[in-house]
């Protein structure tokens, strides 16, 4: 009896290895392709059993290129369909394949990618048709390392007729000096990628607004008091600076009424460290009409007003 159980166990044992048995896959087709485009693929194999699994899975180590579709024909035929990331890396990689019965095989270096051309860049930040954007924007795009130099362009119109900013660069993130950019100001920009292949195609056109003030500490040192100075030029039209000082750190608000005291818009209003400040003030965004404004200065207990003259 109990040799009777061994023999059972042995039969047992062999047919689950007959059932899971990893297959020995000899090559693919094809065995090479190029960044941003799709193929059939093949995988070949001897002593396998591919049509016991109702399923199966293909993988490439080192990222960037993806099979769905995945079929056995029969036992020495796999078929699938395969797209090569437009930022896959480059390189020899593994195939790997895995059935439903958890059992793995591999090719090393089984699959080449090829350069190709640069994709088309994703545009990431400024999001598109964003507000309040600062007068020195970090620009970011997605990244590619089989590219070798991007070049930014940024724009006053969608056609890039104007183009204020043309720089070429490695890879993002790129930051906008100040000087560049104006306040209140609605701006275009894309991208496109170099490598060896030659030039990608432009990213799509997104666009941005600066924002109608930007706020700059002068100078680390503490002033000995509070004190809202007079705005420059003055009068003006579009633009002007206002500075202030603050000794004491506090919630700062700085307002702008009309002659006859209405509120027209706020400035500032925030948390800000004791110091010099300078804010420089558009009225693109605003259809603020010609004539007498009072901006007041708020801070802690003192409070100061000063007036300022937009021309049209």
């Amino acid at each position: 009896m109990k040799l009777k159980i061994i023999k059972y166990l042995i039969i047992i044992i062999l047919l689950s290895g007959k059932l899971f048995s990893q297959s020995q896959l000899v090559n693919c087709i094809p065995d090479t392709g190029s960044q941003s485009f799709d193929y059939p693929f093949q995988l070949n194999g001897t002593g396998t059993e591919w049509t016991i699994s109702p399923y199966f899975e293909i993988y490439f180590w080192g990222g960037g290129v993806f099979a769905d579709s995945v079929r056995a024909i029969n036992d020495t035929v796999i078929l699938a369909h395969i797209f090569i990331n437009a930022n896959a890396d480059t390189g020899y990689k593994t195939v790997i394949l895995g059935d439903a019965f958890l059992n793995y095989d591999s090719i090393p270096q089984g699959f080449r990618v090829f350069i190709w051309f640069p994709a088309k860049p994703n545009l990431l930040y400024p999001l598109n048709n964003s507000q309040n954007i600062n007068q020195n924007p970090i620009m970011i795009w997605d990244s590619n390392k089989t590219v070798d130099s991007f070049k930014l362009q940024i724009a006053i119109d969608s056609l890039f007729t104007s183009v204020v900013f043309d720089t070429t660069c490695s890879q993002p993130p790129v930051q906008i000096r100040m000087g560049i950019l104006e306040l209140g100001h609605k701006y275009y920009w894309r991208v496109r990628g170099y490598n060896i292949k030659g030039t990608g195609p432009w990213s799509e056109v997104w666009n941005f607004r600066v924002r109608t003030t930007g706020i700059y500490k002068i100078t680390q040192n503490i002033p000995d008091n509070y004190e809202l100075l007079q705005n420059y030029p003055n009068p003006f039209n579009p633009n002007t600076i206002i500075e202030y000082k603050i000794k004491e750190s506090g919630l700062v608000k700085l307002v702008l009424y009309d002659i006859l005291g209405r509120q027209v818009l706020t400035l500032i209003e925030e948390y800000q460290q004791a110091g010099h400040y300078q804010l420089r003030f558009s009225t693109n965004m605003f259809n603020l009409p010609s004539g007498v404004y009072l901006y007041n200065l708020t801070i802690n207990n003192y409070s100061e007003t000063k007036r300022m003259v937009i021309l049209r």
